[in-house]
């Protein structure tokens, strides 16, 4: 694999924070801003030429089948992961993810042990991230092997309905750390930062979706950071637009459209993906020529 810096700074700091090995294969160094009353959260979606982030196949529901599998944007989602105190997705990516665990090795594990290193060199208090599963409505298979990890540890967020559903499925002594915030079926944003930042020290936290959960997210302008892969690929939405985009169900009038400060651009030189950086923080209207 090989993934080239086309735009953005390569020039590595004082104080690296990536490893050699994983500076030389990102092609620069990693590096993001100090979160302050509320985790800085940092999102990562790979997306079709024309936009599309899910072929809503069971079974080839995943990223992985809109990058071709790619290798480039794997280690790239490793990194984020590695970087991450916590890893947030939605009950319905974590319904289609079978087995799955949210870990850097899970997506590049020929990278497992650097990325371990990593985590130590980087003072983090774990060896992998929180795997944080966000189900209102309490849909959320705990006889899953993630919630048996004990190297991994995982938490549920859902409302009061839907703690009253899982217990009425796995009993009163639920199989899974499950917390209650306030809500029916969706849960606020504001609640969950909250949580994460003073109950777990969650300072860095890694979006991965899906679409519906991210929509909340967008619109309360939460998301810091945004790294986008482009999949030179062309799918469709379907005749009723079931495939969505990252932004899912959003629909924000013109004046309203968010703006983002490009800061970096990569590739993989051999299967044409784009690897974007965006600074959402930045969005705004674009000024008159």
């Amino acid at each position: 694999m090989q993934i080239t810096t086309l735009y953005g700074e390569v020039v590595i700091p004082s104080a690296p924070y990536l490893t050699n090995l994983l500076r030389t294969m990102y092609d620069g160094d990693l590096c993001f801003g100090e979160a302050l009353k509320r985790p800085m959260v940092i999102c990562n979606f790979v997306q079709t030429l024309d936009g599309i982030v899910s072929f809503k196949i069971p079974g080839k529901s995943g990223g992985a089948e809109i990058s071709g599998h790619n290798q480039e944007d794997a280690f790239i989602m490793a990194v984020l992961r590695a970087c991450a105190d916590a890893v947030m997705i939605g009950e319905e990516t974590f319904r289609n993810a079978p087995g799955h665990v949210w870990t850097a090795g899970a997506v590049f594990p020929a990278l497992a042990d650097e990325f371990r290193t990593f985590r130590k060199q980087a003072g983090k208090i774990s060896l992998h991230p929180l795997n944080v599963i966000v189900s209102g409505r309490g849909h959320v298979d705990l006889n899953q092997s993630l919630f048996r990890q004990t190297e991994i540890k995982s938490l549920v967020l859902t409302t009061q309905q839907g703690a009253a559903r899982l217990r009425q499925q796995y009993g009163a002594t639920l199989p899974a750390t499950v917390r209650v915030l306030p809500g029916n079926d969706v849960l606020a944003p504001a609640d969950m930062m909250t949580l994460l930042r003073t109950e777990y020290g969650i300072q860095l936290l890694l979006h991965e979706g899906g679409p519906s959960l991210l929509a909340a997210f967008l619109e309360q302008r939460w998301i810091d950071e945004l790294f986008l892969t482009v999949s030179p690929q062309i799918v469709g939405r379907g005749p009723t637009g079931e495939r969505p985009s990252f932004s899912g169900p959003l629909k924000l009038p013109p004046e309203q459209a968010q703006w983002g400060k490009l800061l970096s651009v990569k590739c993989a030189a051999k299967s044409g993906h784009l690897f974007l950086r965006y600074q959402p923080n930045e969005w705004r209207e674009p000024q008159d020529e």
